[in-house]
């Protein structure tokens, strides 16, 4: 403070003048305007005046800033400022902003005012990096935020299952912006990538990853895991010595530094959501983004595999493997729409029920599942069926006649030393009297079950609807089979 006296009336007064260099609270600094041939337009200024807290802010002492220039003193100095001084000095009034200070790396809260003596402009600034830093991060966490919501309800909306799972890719990639974004499946046995979103110009990965071996390709990934809740790899050299054919993997992709967020269920890891060469965006925070909306692909994965297991379970035998009668019910119909050759086989297990009495039920399904093993080897098994407890049925759509019979005669040949069966078939050129044709086989089954037990001399057949029905009738219908 400066001391200055005068005399009084009551005596000797104090007046305390502050000393602007060193007294005034805030960063304060003086610039003389240096203009353009236009004479309004700033071009640059020059230092007159700078306080002790500015210079401590900039980090430059106070003689090596007056009387040079801005730009002399910060080559790189941002033209903003001059846009302010140029405001200031044109409009004769004060502008309030905050921006950030690359020339100090500080956020600068700032005053401009013209000072009365024309061609002169006067700054106040505050330092306030850690309010901008709070601001920055309510303003992160709500983007953040933002982008999660987003994609949530896109894989939560109506879109079907591959649409939302991809269009969810589409979205994180206007985020992260990286050469491939994919989503790996694992059973920790293999694993492949199911999909993916590749930026223009990068090759497309999805027929190349499929059913690798977990722990060569990425098994390597779970030591990341032991200690942070990501994979976040920066340069994937870390994994040439210890990770090789990974290492290998992602070379050749052209991957340098990755994030993969493993994606849980019920406890057990089923995949990871990966990004390739993604770019850091200080607006958002990647790792949450990640964590969050892989529990939401999670759920997807999940729901979409509990569907696809309740259409298998509704289209397939559980112990044989083949397609049960509710395939077999839509083939007909399809095939009978679309015409065309079809070959139908008809196939019943002899004396299941003598098996299952005398050596247990683990015994006969044994024999349906090798009856099952040898339809599927002689016909296809995409061709085979099982219809009842011991029935099976071959429907061999667009099949050539000959080769049909070619295949049925195999499968009567491998009869006797595989599995005791009962068969039957008929070759037809148009699948529009396929209804007949399958009742035509049933009875030729039929007949051949009856040789077979009059072979073996049991006096008595199981219990059967054409048994108990048309015995008489159907006896003499079949003499007239000619495939055997």
């Amino acid at each position: 403070m400066r001391d200055r006296t005068r005399m009084g009336g009551s005596g000797m007064d104090k007046d305390w003048t502050p000393d602007i260099y060193g007294d005034v609270p805030v960063a304060y600094a003086v610039y003389k305007l240096l203009f353009a041939k236009d004479g309004r337009t700033v071009r640059d200024t020059e230092y007159v005046f700078v306080n002790e807290i500015y210079c401590e802010m900039a980090g430059v002492k106070k003689e090596d800033l007056l009387g040079k220039s801005f730009f002399s003193v910060y080559a790189n100095g941002d033209p903003i400022w001059m846009t302010y001084c140029t405001k200031a000095y044109q409009e004769g009034k004060a502008f309030h902003d905050c921006i950030y200070a690359p020339e100090i790396g500080h956020w600068l809260d700032f005053t401009i005012m013209p000072l009365k003596i024309p061609g002169y402009v006067a700054y106040t600034f505050t330092n306030v990096d850690l309010d901008r830093a709070q601001q920055l991060k309510m303003k992160r966490e709500y983007t953040t935020n933002d982008v999660i919501l987003r994609i949530s309800k896109i894989l939560n909306g109506e879109d079907d299952y591959e649409t939302a799972m991809n269009h969810a890719l589409r979205e994180l990639s206007r985020v992260l912006r990286p050469d491939r974004l994919y989503i790996l499946e694992t059973d920790r046995k293999t694993v492949s990538n199911t999909f993916e979103w590749c930026a223009a110009g990068v090759k497309s990965e999805l027929a190349t990853l499929q059913q690798l071996d977990y722990a060569k390709y990425i098994g390597g990934w779970e030591r990341f895991l032991e200690t942070a809740s990501s994979v976040v790899i920066d340069d994937i050299e870390v994994l040439k010595d210890d990770d090789p054919v990974d290492y290998e993997n992602l070379r050749r992709q052209g991957v340098e530094r990755l994030i993969a967020t493993p994606i849980y269920h019920g406890g057990r890891l089923i995949g990871y959501l990966c990004a390739d060469n993604y770019e850091w965006d200080s607006r958002v925070n990647t790792v949450a983004v990640f964590e969050t909306v892989s529990y939401f692909i999670a759920a997807k994965l999940a729901n979409h595999r509990l569907l696809e297991e309740l259409d298998h379970l509704s289209r397939y035998d559980t112990l044989t493997g083949l397609r049960n009668r509710n395939a077999f019910n839509l083939a007909v119909d399809t095939l009978m729409q679309r015409r065309g050759a079809v070959g139908v086989v008809y196939a019943d297990v002899n004396g299941l029920k003598e098996i299952n009495d005398k050596y247990g039920h683990r015994a006969g399904d044994e024999a349906l599942k090798r009856t099952a093993d040898l339809l599927a080897d002689c016909c296809g098994r995409e061709h085979a069926y099982r219809v009842g407890g011991d029935e099976f049925l071959v429907l061999m759509p667009q099949v050539a006649r000959h080769e049909f019979e070619a295949r049925f005669a195999q499968l009567r040949a491998r009869v006797a030393d595989d599995v005791s069966l009962a068969i039957g078939a008929d070759w037809l050129a148009d699948a529009a009297e396929l209804d007949e044709a399958i009742s035509k086989t049933d009875r030729r089954m039929y007949r051949d079950k009856v040789a077979h037990y009059e072979q073996v001399g049991k006096k008595e057949l199981p219990r059967h609807e054409f048994y108990l029905t048309v015995k008489k009738s159907l006896q003499d219908k079949v003499n007239d089979v000619k495939i055997e």
